[in-house]
């Protein structure tokens, strides 16, 4: 069977059908902690022979002269018991995702909300969750929303990042980010280079060097464009990473990053071009064994370069600084964070609590405390999560939330511009209009959740089975607040109840097994299908001694039923309200193949071969029908 194997991995090397997604663990199994080290990768095979005299060297070899800042550790393990899903750097390197968005497609019961093609604003939902319930956080700085009440995906990027964690809970979603780490005292590189479709064209390129200039760099350039669908949808994303720390030893360091991505498209609903800044000084100290602390400094800022009345003024800079700190004691972590917005549109500040315990002999238990500080309100929530070990084969889990958050619902403005006919000041002038697409609603709204979710998990002989039961309730759901949606308001909450299961069965060919999951409700929301569903064949397995020849690939689907968004449609329901819009049934099946061959993996990717036309995430913004995508990725050492 491995022979047949191999000479499938022969054939697929000279015509390759598709590309893979991380296998994930099916188990409750604690992740490395804030991705400190990038996996090592096979040894150059063309690296200088060791000294035949066999003396030993008078001083330390370079490849181990290298130090990482002190890592900020805690947070529930992952697992779908715990709503956790990590990649690491050769999980991020497998599933050939180009942006935090298609990297949140491969998780069950999120959902992915695009404007279009490359360029255009990018959301995601879990659980109807809108405004205020997505937060991203890139080494420990939060990427404030800028252009509405969530940052927009399509902004930030996947360049110089070795580690995103994801925890999907039904109050809202958040993504932690960590960028490339040392594990040897060496440079590294990566290069990942694909085309594909519609002309489309992909390029990130990553570089560390442990031992530059005192301390050491980093940095990336990624880059993803398309014609679009017919060719008349043109779009782009541009990115920056530049890191430079200084260290003392691995106890303290200091860091200073800059990172910056800008967007371009043809799509005239859309800013034209408009580019994100994030400029951060951050410094952590080992103050004792398993406690960390630090603090940092930051400033973002959205700067609009589409010249059209409105559009010209969205924009603007906001600052944040913040203390971290975490304590771990065997099974027992804390994790708390502190951090301080400017403006009036974003909370004064942030807290946040972390703390639990995971025993591999009993299991765990984590409990989440959030909180922020509005002008003139306070919002707070809490989150507990716990688990059990597998007894006779079956673990029980269960989680309840219940808070509220607030959301700046409309974007950055600039002041408008000083009359120059007469040299006169106008700032203090009511605003102008903006166009209908650039609709601002009031500064902030707030929205009040309670929700439940308690299930098992089975497993025997590589076969693991879940299921969990669901309900949630809300006063209100609030909208992203993006180009895609600003035009919404918020809708009316009220209570829904669902299921959701899970399962992963081995097949019989050694590397092979079927993982699938379907979320089920009572009736649908908004941003929220009353079925989403995920399935796949997923393949990987490793061949010869050394390791060098390895395949992965993957023919899965991701579907949902049609679905309701936060732009108002036409017609009225039986109170009187306006009704939203609403979006077809989206099925999606897709192929992936891709195989390393020491350090070079060569990689295939198919969307949508179906070729289903009518896709779409919004009213009339049609996604491309297919796409096909090959390219090849390499890292280097030294």
């Amino acid at each position: 069977m491995r022979l047949l194997t191999a000479a499938l991995i022969l054939a697929a090397l000279v015509a390759p059908p598709g590309a893979t997604a991380q296998v994930r663990p099916d188990t409750i199994a604690r992740p490395r902690a804030a991705a400190d080290t990038l996996p090592r990768t096979p040894p150059d095979s063309a690296a200088p022979a060791a000294d035949s005299t066999g003396a030993p060297a008078d001083t330390a070899s370079a490849d181990t002269i290298f130090h990482n800042l002190p890592a900020i550790e805690g947070g529930a393990p992952q697992g779908w018991a715990t709503g956790v899903w990590v990649w690491d750097h050769d999980g991020l390197m497998t599933t050939g995702a180009t942006s935090v968005a298609e990297l949140l497609a491969e998780v069950p019961g999120i959902v992915t909300l695009l404007g279009g093609d490359y360029g255009t604003p990018a959301a995601a939902a879990a659980f109807g969750a809108g405004g205020g319930r997505v937060r991203i956080v890139r080494d420990g700085f939060e990427l404030t929303p800028l252009d509405g009440s969530i940052p927009d995906l399509d902004r930030v990027g996947l360049g110089g990042i070795a580690y995103v964690r994801v925890e999907r809970h039904p109050g809202g979603i958040l993504i932690e980010m960590e960028s490339m780490k040392y594990d040897d005292g060496v440079p590294y590189s990566l290069i990942e280079a694909g085309t594909g479709d519609l002309n489309s064209n992909m390029f990130r390129g990553s570089y560390t060097d442990p031992t530059s200039l005192g301390g050491s760099i980093a940095l990336a350039l990624e880059r993803s464009d398309t014609q679009g669908p017919g060719g008349r949808e043109a779009g782009n994303r541009t990115g920056s990473w530049l890191r430079y720390q200084l260290h003392h030893g691995d106890d303290a360091g200091i860091a200073l990053d800059f990172r910056r991505m800008a967007n371009q498209t043809a799509v005239a609903d859309y800013l034209s071009k408009a580019r994100r800044t994030d400029l951060v000084l951050r410094g952590r100290m080992r103050l004792a064994d398993g406690l960390v602390a630090g603090a940092y400094w930051g400033r973002s800022t959205l700067k609009s370069e589409d010249v059209r009345e409105g559009f010209d003024r969205i924009g603007g800079s906001r600052s944040q600084w913040g203390l971290r700190a975490s304590l771990t004691r065997g099974p027992l972590w804390v994790r708390g964070a502190y951090r301080s917005f400017g403006g009036d549109d974003l909370p004064a500040s942030r807290w946040d609590l972390r703390s639990g315990v995971d025993d591999a002999e009993l299991g765990g238990l984590a409990v989440d405390l959030e909180g922020a500080s509005w002008a003139g309100r306070s919002t707070s929530t809490h989150r507990f999560r716990a688990w059990t070990a597998p007894i006779g084969g079956v673990s029980l889990f269960a989680s309840r939330e219940s808070g509220d958050v607030g959301a700046r619902t409309g974007p950055l403005l600039l002041p408008p511009p000083a009359d120059t006919t007469t040299g006169a000041d106008t700032t203090s002038a009511p605003t102008p209009a903006l166009p209908d697409s650039v609709t601002v609603a009031p500064a902030v709204r707030f929205s009040d959740r309670t929700a439940t979710r308690y299930g098992a998990i089975f497993r025997w002989r590589g076969v693991a089975l879940s299921g969990a039961r669901l309900s949630l309730e809300t006063d209100s759901l609030l909208p992203f607040g993006l180009l895609t949606d600003r035009a919404g308001s918020p809708l009316p909450g009220g209570k829904r109840t669902g299921w959701e299961v899970w399962a992963r069965l081995p097949m019989p060919l050694d590397g092979l097994h079927v993982e699938g999951s379907l979320q089920q409700w009572d009736s649908a929301w908004s941003y929220m299908p009353e079925q989403i569903y995920r399935g796949a064949f997923v393949y990987h397995d490793t061949f010869l001694p050394s390791g060098d020849l390895e395949l992965w690939w993957t023919l899965g689907v991701r579907g949902r039923d049609p679905m309701t968004v936060r732009i108002l449609g036409d017609g009225m329901d039986e109170d009187g309200n306006a009704l939203p819009a609403s979006v077809p049934f989206y099925q999606n099946w897709y192929a992936r193949i891709q195989v390393r061959i020491v350090t070079v993996r060569i990689f295939v990717q198919w969307e949508n071969f179906t070729i289903r036309r009518n896709l779409q995430d919004f009213p009339g913004r049609i996604l491309p029908a297919t796409r096909a995508f090959y390219g090849v990725r390499w890292t280097m050492r030294n």
